[in-house]
């Protein structure tokens, strides 16, 4: 099973690939590949598993060449991307906190 850490800093990867200096379409596919070359979804935790598919249907969507949106609802779409995975990280990174939180303190909870 992937960790969060490990999945954090591919989320990272993503968001960098997706700030490159290309159209919105090449970018979501360059990611989408990413995604499948890094990210293995049968590893992923049951907790975040829907939020990522999220994030993958929202690239596959934006990659597709024949995408007939109009660019305001194109660039809404990538907006809404990247709001997914940064709120997927935020997500990742407070279950990690709190699991270093409780293991410092030797709490545990039900």
């Amino acid at each position: 099973m992937m960790n969060n850490a490990a999945l954090i800093i591919n989320l990272r990867e993503l968001l960098i690939i997706l700030m490159h200096n290309r159209t919105l379409c090449e970018r979501s596919a360059d990611a989408l590949r990413y995604c499948r070359e890094h990210i293995i979804e049968k590893e992923i935790s049951v907790g975040v598993y829907g939020e990522y598919r999220e994030v993958i249907d929202q690239l596959h969507d934006l990659a597709s060449k024949d995408n007939r949106d109009a660019p305001d609802d194109v660039l809404r779409s990538g907006g809404d991307l990247l709001l997914s995975i940064l709120l997927l990280y935020d997500r990742l990174a407070s279950d990690i906190a709190v699991s270093e939180y409780i293991q410092k303190n030797n709490a545990f909870y039900f």
